[in-house]
C-alpha cells in the first residue's frame, strides 16, 4: 500500500516468524514475488458466503428489509452494477477513478494516485484502479486507494459524484448503504462483524 518492495521485504525479513514461515514455504525465502504469491493464496481463502443478499438472491425475499431492497434497486438503476458486478459484486475489472469528474484535481498527487500507470507505464492507465469487490464492504473502512473516505456513506457519495456525475438525495444514500451492509457474509458458519 504505497510501499516499495525493498521496504516491505526488509520489514518482513526483520521478523523471525515471517522469516521462518517463508523459509518453510518458499525455497528462496522472502521476496516480492513470494510475498505476492502468499497474499494471493490468502485472498483465495476469503470466501464469505451466506450474506443476507445471497439469501435474497436464492429466493428468500424476507432476507432484505424494504430499505435494503430499495437500495439494491437504486444501485442497479444508477449504474453502480456496471462496474460492481459478478459474484464478488466487483473485483474483476479495472476502471478509471473519476469518470465524470476529476477526483484528483486540487490535491497534491501521491504515488498511489497513479493507479495501474505505476505498473504498466502506459498513460491510459493513469488513475485506473481495480474495481473492488463490495462483499463485506461495511467492514473494510477506510475506503479507496488513498483511504480518503472514512465511512461507507462518504465512499458512496464520492462514487456517485465522480463515477456517476450525481449528487445523491439523502434517501438514496441511506438505501444504498443499507443494501451494501447486507453484503456482509459468514466465515466458517459465523456472521462477520
Amino acid at each position: 500500500m504505497d510501499s516499495d518492495w525493498g521496504a516491505v521485504v526488509a520489514k518482513l525479513k526483520g521478523d523471525a516468524f515471517y522469516r521462518d514461515t517463508f523459509a518453510r514455504l518458499y525455497p528462496d525465502g522472502i521476496s516480492g514475488a513470494n510475498i505476492a504469491d502468499a497474499i494471493a493464496h490468502y485472498e483465495r481463502t476469503l470466501l464469505t458466503p451466506n450474506s443476507r443478499f445471497d439469501r435474497f438472491l436464492l429466493g428468500d425475499k424476507e432476507a432484505l428489509s424494504a430499505l435494503e431492497r430499495s437500495g439494491y434497486w437504486r444501485f442497479l438503476e444508477l449504474g453502480c452494477a456496471s462496474c460492481h458486478q459478478g459474484v464478488g459484486i466487483g473485483g474483476n475489472m479495472f476502471q478509471r477513478f473519476g469518470v465524470m469528474a476529476d477526483y484528483f484535481a486540487g490535491r497534491p498527487p501521491g504515488k498511489a494516485d497513479l493507479g495501474r500507470f505505476s505498473v504498466t507505464g502506459r498513460e491510459e492507465d493513469r488513475h485506473v484502479f481495480k474495481v473492488p469487490s463490495l462483499r463485506n464492504v461495511a467492514l473494510t473502512a477506510p475506503y479507496f486507494h488513498d483511504a480518503s473516505a472514512a465511512t461507507l456513506e462518504e465512499a458512496v457519495t464520492i462514487m456517485a459524484r465522480f463515477q456517476l456525475g450525481r449528487e445523491l438525495p439523502a434517501e438514496d444514500l441511506q438505501a444504498i448503504t443499507a443494501f451494501l451492509r447486507s453484503l456482509t457474509g459468514e466465515w466458517e458458519g459465523r456472521p462477520l462483524e
